[in-house]
């Protein structure tokens, strides 16, 4: 894990340690550009399901949100369920995904 954070810099290391702190906090995934979840504290395959359904929302929200007004642009995306919430932030080199339990 450490390896991935070093390459992606230092504010992407502090960022997820800090959030892990966070009793509430399930885990935290770094998705790359290809939807691969390159980071995650949580287990391959919750990390590979969150990555896919969520990197696939936000890129929808973005396109709606585009249609909308084109000069705006996705920064957060919070799903939020019963059980669960998941925040998405988007950029063009990856995406950083949380995972919180209610």
């Amino acid at each position: 894990m450490e390896i991935a954070l070093k390459f992606m810099g230092p504010n992407v290391t502090e960022t997820m340690h800090r959030i892990n702190e966070n009793g509430n906090v399930v885990g935290t995934i770094i998705v790359n550009v290809e939807g691969f979840p390159e980071t995650t504290t949580l287990d391959s395959l919750t990390a590979a399901t969150y990555s896919t359904h969520m990197r696939n929302l936000s890129h929808h929200a973005s396109n709606a949100l585009k249609e909308i007004d084109i000069l705006d642009e996705l920064l957060v995306l919070r799903l939020v369920s019963k059980k669960t919430e998941a925040v998405v932030a988007p950029d063009k080199e990856f995406h950083l995904i949380v995972v919180m339990r209610k």
